[in-house]
């Protein structure tokens, strides 16, 4: 275990695992763009060409204007980004080693936490691809790092809060979360005022950061935000009629749907509101509650990836992108650890919050965060994408989780009695399992 836990070991396999699956992106053909990658590249080259660096309101523009600088600095700017990109993969994973280290002095601790960040393939490959959520993450985690530990600075706060302002540019995801991002500033003492001033001025940097980007969406819009498809994604998530979401393209005809509806963005969300509402008044709230409850998790859970899916096999599965089949032995030994190294983080991560929710109150705050994503999805539009956020998340509670199975204080938090638990560790083994792992099956015996 101390081998494996080596800093050098962990950088040597992730850095492997990440040149594997580069060939695998490169060889013997270069993987195809899929769906979002190819706006967002296109409009990058836009942008690097003098075009519009915010051109419609529906999408944050800062992918873009990324890819556009890589496009002015390389002649073929995928590469350079990818690499970056995994640059910031590696960031975002020792910033959370650094919390779980922070929050239990357990330096094995916050080597699981690591290697949970750094070794997951679904996870590497997504800093391949062209979409946010590496750069996004990687800003998060160094957000929630300045505000658990460097709260008391001004300069830091300043900093955290241009970061905030640059990670709503890259993804309107914090946006409603904002205020629990200063969650353990608030609860860590009662002298919560002396604080106060800081975390304006931080809000405060954040909003100057966005302004730009909401005077131009405003004009396009006449709305103040940054970038909302939140009413195109409510429409579609009470839509959504398969629980494994690669069994059914969707989104693309609802957007040309959405596109024709009307001849400005502010009708077309007024006519994809409205659908919306009908639907839920039609079915009734508890109705659509439990319809929902029913497929949104198990789409956002489900232990097939962008990645894992994108291998050449079933021609009607829509996402076949890469040019090697599921039946090659690279890709059959790359999947297979695949999908067990995301079943044990994922059941890593239901027991850490257990064992870790009344201990750390970063715990608590990423509780709310794993909370807030699950609110999130339970109307809208889901995919497994849009779990990418959580891998801090799925890191911070393994580490944890190891901390309190090797901690050698005798206080240590009691888990259950042990016949509970027991109990305890084979529900939570079922229930990861059926939520990662079933969605298929439902679709086939239970159609929704």
């Amino acid at each position: 275990m101390k081998k494996f836990l080596n800093l050098k070991y962990l950088l040597f396999l992730s850095v492997t695992l990440e040149i594997i699956l580069l060939y695998l992106y490169y060889f013997p053909g270069s993987k195809f763009l899929l769906g979002d990658e190819k706006r967002y590249l296109d409009i990058g080259l836009s942008i690097a060409a003098g075009g519009d660096w915010h051109s419609h309101p529906f999408w944050p523009p800062m992918q873009s204007i990324l890819i556009a600088l890589f496009s002015r600095l390389f002649t073929d700017p995928i590469l350079p980004l990818q690499i970056f990109q995994y640059g910031l993969l590696l960031f975002s994973g020792f910033i959370v080693r650094d919390i779980v280290y922070k929050e239990t002095k357990s330096r094995n601790a916050s080597q699981i936490a690591l290697a949970v960040m750094i070794l997951y393939p679904s996870w590497l490959a997504y800093s391949q691809y062209l979409w946010p959520e590496v750069v996004h993450v990687a800003l998060f985690t160094a957000i929630i790092w300045i505000n658990n530990y460097k709260n008391e600075s001004y300069k830091w706060m300043v900093l955290s809060g241009f970061l905030l302002g640059l990670a709503i540019l890259f993804k309107s995801l914090l946006i409603l979360f904002v205020p629990f991002l200063f969650y353990t500033v608030l609860m860590k003492n009662g002298n919560w005022k002396k604080d106060f001033p800081k975390m304006v001025l931080s809000l405060l940097i954040a909003i100057v950061t966005l302004t730009p980007a909401s005077i131009k969406s405003h004009k396009m819009s006449g709305s103040w935000m940054v970038a909302n498809s939140s009413m195109f994604n409510l429409n579609l998530g009470l839509k959504d009629d398969k629980r494994q979401h690669f069994s059914h393209k969707m989104a693309g005809d609802h957007f040309i749907e959405y596109n024709k509806s009307a001849d400005t963005f502010k009708k077309r969300n007024q006519i994809v509101k409205q659908k919306a509402l009908n639907e839920i008044q039609q079915q009734g709230y508890i109705s659509t509650f439990i319809n929902q409850i029913s497929k949104q998790y198990f789409r956002l859970f489900d232990y097939q990836t962008f990645f894992s899916q994108q291998f050449q096999g079933d021609t009607n599965v829509y996402v076949n992108k890469y040019q090697h089949r599921h039946d090659s032995p690279a890709a059959i030994v790359l999947l297979l650890y695949n999908n067990v190294f995301y079943f044990l983080i994922v059941l890593a991560m239901l027991l850490g919050l257990l064992v870790s929710i009344k201990k750390s109150l970063v715990a608590q705050q990423l509780a709310l965060f794993l909370l807030y994503i699950l609110g999130l999805f339970l109307l809208l539009h889901a995919i497994p994408r849009f779990r990418i956020p959580l891998m801090p998340i799925m890191a911070f509670y393994s580490g944890y989780l190891y901390y309190y199975l090797h901690s050698q204080n005798t206080e240590k938090i009691t888990f259950l009695p042990t016949i509970k638990s027991k109990l305890v560790l084979t529900l939570s083994i079922v229930l990861v399992m059926f939520l990662l792992f079933s969605a298929n099956v439902l679709d086939k015996y239970y159609p929704i």
